[in-house]
């Protein structure tokens, strides 16, 4: 692994190298793509392998909308400097109303809410285009801006909020996350960290919140790339810690009922409802468990349970009076749904039961682990039911031999 300061230069060189192939038309063609724009062709440059495009692209994306939201920040400033906003009491409706009062009639505006008031976008759009006060347009454009963004609801009519967002949106961390991935993939560790940390960084200004859990993803890959099981370690349990679904209190009930009551009793009791968090908890049962920790049963409980939880939810599709009564009779009924086939394939169901039936024997709640054992072998899906006869033969083998 090069050390950070040579990754730099190479990332450096590697974009000024690219930056000269490409044709200069080209690139004074693509000055005026918006942002996302630029984001979406750096993301098909990054999958056709085009590596220095994808660069090239991305820093656009990053520099456009920089630009874009800076000027908005400064009319938006001179803006509220106008008597008519700051009598608003930071409430942009009010603010709207006020502006519209002293530019238009009542009578003009109030036709203009009858045709246009289906959506705030098209009734600030219908506003924009009459003869209005610099302040109230640049108010409405800025607005605008911030709206195809978000949504006008999480604004909650405060001025303030909006003048955040734009300071937030002078952001791009979408675009910052994808040029570590290019690093990634290049082999460029330490750019890469760097770039994803920074992208994580800017958390607060991505489009969909929950993003945050694909970059944390990534750098956890990252961390797994270069044998960094500590980092690996943290990155998935912060995953697991921004999980508001479970707190430690149903977590000891959730325990108590499957070492006590047995999987299908902890079944019937619990659902949780599968979030960001499921591909964690899998990934941390099986680091764990190979590694001999008895934090492996909880993991394998959670991922398992919303694995489960997704299928039940399918079958209720078409059958709402279906409950759980015992996993062979789930998977009688599973199976012969061809799509709840195919999504417990697909979730590698059959590794996360054995996983939790091991991870059971290890904690001591051997007996439940057999009954659980016994249930992947009346399955008879290969090769987990395979592994789960050998286990009934032989229960030491559950115990795993990894490197701690």
């Amino acid at each position: 692994m090069i050390k950070t300061s040579g990754a730099s230069a190479f990332g450096c060189a590697l974009l000024f190298c690219v930056t000269l192939s490409l044709p200069a038309q080209t690139i004074t063609d693509r000055n005026t793509d918006p942002a996302w724009l630029s984001l979406e062709r750096g993301k098909q440059a990054y999958a056709s392998r085009g590596f220095g495009d994808a660069i090239v692209a991305f820093d656009r994306a990053i520099n456009v909308r920089r630009t874009a939201f800076a000027a908005a920040a400064d009319r938006l400033d001179k803006a509220l400097s106008a008597k008519t906003i700051k009598t608003a009491n930071d409430s942009i409706k009010l603010a709207l109303a006020n502006l519209a009062a002293e530019d238009l009639l009542q009578r003009d505006y109030a036709l203009i809410v009858r045709s246009h008031g289906s959506s705030t976008k098209t009734l600030l759009e219908a506003i924009r285009k009459e003869r209005i006060s610099e302040s109230h347009r640049a108010f409405i454009e800025v607005l605008l801006q911030v709206l195809e963004y978000r949504p006008i609801e999480s604004l909650d009519d405060s001025i303030q909020a909006m003048r955040s967002v734009v300071a937030r949106l002078q952001r791009y961390p979408e675009a910052e996350y994808w040029k570590g991935k290019v690093f990634m993939l290049e082999g460029e560790m330490a750019l890469a960290e760097s770039q994803m940390q920074r992208a994580l960084s800017m958390r607060d200004s991505l489009e969909i919140p929950d993003e945050q859990y694909t970059i944390m993803y990534s750098m956890a890959d990252l961390y797994g790339a270069r044998d960094d099981y500590v980092a690996w370690e943290n990155e998935m349990n912060a995953i697991v810690a921004g999980d508001a679904s479970l707190d430690p209190y149903l977590e000891d009930a959730m325990m108590a009922t499957l070492v006590d009551g047995g999987f299908n009793r902890f079944m019937v009791l619990y659902r949780i409802e599968p979030t960001y968090a499921l591909e964690a908890n899998a990934a941390l049962a099986e680091f764990y468990l190979d590694r001999g920790r008895a934090a492996a049963m909880l993991h394998a409980a959670v991922a398992l349970n919303m694995t489960l939880t997704r299928a039940v939810n399918m079958l209720r599709a078409k059958d709402r009076d279906f409950s759980w009564t015992t996993l062979q009779n789930f998977m009688k009924l599973a199976l012969q749904r061809s799509e709840v086939t195919e999504f417990l394939e697909s979730a590698r169901l059959y590794r996360q039961m054995l996983t939790l039936a091991d991870a059971m024997y290890i904690a001591g709640a051997r007996t439940n682990a057999i009954q659980l054992w016994k249930a992947i072998v009346s399955v008879g899906i290969l090769p987990q039911s395979s592994v789960a006869s050998a286990r009934l033969a032989d229960p030491s083998t559950a115990v795993r031999r990894s490197a701690p």
